[in-house]
């Protein structure tokens, strides 16, 4: 009996922790397409597209270059787009990677890191090739209070975290980002100078019932209500003299 008890004293605390911790997309969103910047020593920033789908169009990849050039107001130089399979035997390993220098995304005076112009930029992509989740890296970068942590959104919600070793070539930033819109007019990251927009608690109707907060009360009540049987059966009676 103790043990029932204790299983469900358990499934409460999940239930509770469940509740309270937000999903950790690193865990939940699979990048299509990874992006990675670092800043130049010249001052440009070098970018790669790598798109992980085979035979993803590099017509298409040129396109979603020139986009970023578009929202950034900066014409992408040196641009070179291929198509690469480590193994050849293999075709699901084939990928198309695009590699430029362009301005506007890394702003070291500032602190500041331009997320969603790289989002608009690959958005919009026709079946197949429709990008669902983006991975950006900014390597060589550290975290600053302007740069944002987490964001939530109805279109483009998004997560960073930071990856510091002591060798400053694999210290960097990362984003994990899903697109839920195709409609980069609809992309809210937060951009410099921005704070994340806090999504309003919904109150619940009048009439209506948390079915949430019924389960964690009934699994609770559940587990109080054996432990106070089991305790119950334990207790000896005492002989009447």
């Amino acid at each position: 009996m103790r043990r029932v008890s204790i299983l469900l004293l358990l499934c409460l605390v999940q239930v509770a922790t469940a509740q309270s911790e937000p999903t950790n997309m690193f865990n939940s969103v699979a990048p299509d397409i990874t992006i990675v910047v670092h800043k130049h020593s010249m001052g440009a920033d070098m970018v790669q597209f790598t798109a992980r789908a085979a035979g993803y169009p590099p017509d298409l990849l040129r396109k979603q270059i020139d986009n970023l050039g578009k929202y950034l107001h900066s014409v992408p130089r040196g641009v070179d787009i291929g198509q690469y399979n480590p193994d050849p035997a293999n075709k699901s390993l084939a990928f198309t990677k695009g590699e430029f220098a362009i301005d506007g995304i890394i702003d070291h005076a500032k602190g500041t890191l331009r997320i969603n112009p790289i989002a608009q930029s690959i958005a919009g992509a026709p079946s197949p090739w429709t990008i669902h989740g983006l991975e950006i890296e900014f390597e060589g970068e550290v975290p600053s209070s302007e740069m944002p942590r987490r964001w939530p959104s109805k279109y483009v919600p998004g997560e960073g975290r930071f990856e510091g070793t002591s060798d400053s070539r694999l210290t960097g930033v990362e984003y994990r980002i899903t697109l839920l819109s195709q409609d980069p007019a609809k992309f809210d990251i937060p951009e410099p100078g921005q704070k994340p927009t806090l999504e309003k608690k919904k109150k619940a109707p009048a009439s209506g019932a948390d079915w949430t907060s019924i389960t964690v009360f009934l699994v609770a009540a559940a587990a109080v209500g054996v432990l106070v049987y089991s305790f119950l059966l334990r207790v000896k009676p005492r002989s009447i003299r």
